[in-house]
């Protein structure tokens, strides 16, 4: 099992990148493939046949739905039935498994195949967009197996579509010394991410959710707000990772997150603005499809609804991603349906709308009403998700509090972060930044994260919290 916080992976990017710049432009992608399938098994290698079937599926069923001698209807049938076919193994090993054994290991997933989630959605999004001739069917097996399993992407993404991956596949680059220095930039500050920030977070956190009754309401307030942020340090760090070690062998990735998401003002802004590429894979091969043609008002709704609830369950089989995706959809409804009338209350407070105090109050009552929801996300469980909001309205409350000197110094470490985020604004990412600066300027920024990743970082760390949905 190689992990993205481990030593081990370090050296072998390595050894992986010069010799992949040594194999010659048309075996690179089966040098990628090689690679990509030992990853996948140091992590379920039993598993192996389950990918491959789904592979064989993707690539046949492509070919026929590419093909334009069959009629529409005969096209939407296959389409149909091969999506049903490929979600049958998601549905066996993350839903069946863990509802008839709660026990069972698989309801950790941890002996279902990695990534799974994460690759059924890379079929079904390729065979939509060959059945709506947005692309064409990719002949070539190799390709599609590399962009199926590629070894960064394949834990819990960036989630990829063809269009953007598969062309960078068929025409490698060559070696550029600016993309070994952006890969670099990229791990380094994924590193910092996870094994310095979203670590401490959770030693921090982890108390209170385990025990929410011992602390006071304020304190599992706060836990479930620097939860949140964690979990962008957490994942946002992995993404990072894998843009990074993408980048080295001049492979670029798609953006995955805002840069300052903690700080966004509205939870519409937070939800366009978290886990963008699989967001808006629900987006696009979800609301869009059970809305085509549909132009009620009420059932556009109800249709919005339905998606957040399916996003929310594709996390688990629990009642707390449910009230989780349900309460994404309430809140962001809301927003939109009252968007005038708070334009008219702030004014009458006051405030000039878009000035900084207006965005500061914004983003303080995004961040305290977000508690009502991501509580229900960590707790993952109905009757966890109870005892904590009981804990936090002060019901089951105890005298235990967060403000430790550990609780401090991960603040001051966010800070950090937030200063390179702020820095970045929105259009930029921390390589296309430093890359931007004198050398001087990036080396002490490169050498500032390095040495806070080996004097504040926890040289073991946990899975990055995703890999397992």
């Amino acid at each position: 099992m190689v992990k993205f916080t481990d030593f081990t992976y370090l050296l072998l990017l390595l050894l992986i990148v010069p010799a992949y710049y040594k194999v010659k432009n048309t075996w690179k992608w089966a040098f990628l493939l090689i690679i990509s399938t030992l990853f996948n098994l140091s992590w379920s290698g039993k598993y192996l046949p389950v990918w491959l079937i789904l592979v064989g599926i993707f690539y046949v069923a492509g070919k026929y739905l590419g093909n334009a001698q069959y009629s529409k209807k005969r096209r939407k049938a296959l389409l149909t039935i091969s999506i049903i076919v490929c979600l049958l193994p998601l549905v066996f090993f993350k839903y069946l498994v863990p509802i008839h054994d709660s026990a069972s290991p698989v309801a950790l997933n941890w002996l279902a195949p990695i990534g799974i989630s994460y690759y059924t959605f890379l079929i079904i999004g390729y065979l939509y967009d060959v059945h709506r001739r947005y692309i064409k069917p990719e002949n070539h097996l190799g390709y599609l197996m590399v962009y199926l399993g590629f070894f960064p992407t394949l834990l819990a993404g960036p989630l990829e579509r063809a269009r953007q991956l598969i062309p960078q596949l068929r025409n490698p680059v060559s070696y550029q010394q600016e993309n070994i220095k952006a890969g670099i930039c990229f791990i380094v500050w994924g590193l910092f991410k996870k094994m310095v920030l979203a670590a401490r977070f959770s030693d921090i956190t982890n108390p209170v959710f385990d025990q929410p009754g011992a602390y006071t309401g304020i304190s599992v307030t706060f836990a479930i707000l620097l939860f949140s942020v964690q979990l962008y340090c957490d994942f946002s760090g992995y993404c990072d990772i894998a843009m990074g070690s993408a980048r080295l062998l001049g492979i670029k990735l798609s953006k995955n997150f805002a840069n300052r998401y903690y700080f966004t003002p509205s939870r519409t802004e937070s939800w366009t603005s978290w886990n963008i590429t699989v967001t808006s894979w629900f987006r696009d091969y979800v609301f869009f499809n059970i809305s085509k043609g549909v132009t009620n008002r009420n059932r556009l709704e109800f249709n919005r609804l339905l998606t957040f609830i399916i996003t929310g369950l594709w996390h688990g089989p629990s009642w707390s991603f449910v009230i989780w995706g349900s309460l994404q959809w309430a809140y962001i409804n809301f927003e939109m349906r009252t968007k005038q009338f708070w334009l008219i209350f702030y004014s009458k407070l006051g405030l000039t709308i878009g000035s900084q105090v207006h965005y500061v109050l914004r983003v303080v009552i995004r961040l305290l009403t977000g508690t009502l929801i991501m509580g229900w996300f960590r707790a993952a469980e109905l009757s966890s998700g109870i005892h904590l909001y009981s804990s936090m309205f002060g019901f089951t409350s105890g005298a235990g509090s967060l403000m430790t000197p550990g609780f401090f110094l991960a603040i001051c470490l966010f800070f950090v972060m937030d200063g390179f985020n702020y820095k970045m604004g929105e259009k930029e990412d921390i390589a296309s930044f430093l890359l931007k600066r004198k050398p001087l300027y990036r080396r002490l920024s490169m050498l500032l994260l390095i040495q806070l990743v080996l004097v504040f970082g926890r040289p073991t760390v946990t899975n990055f919290y995703y890999i397992q949905f």
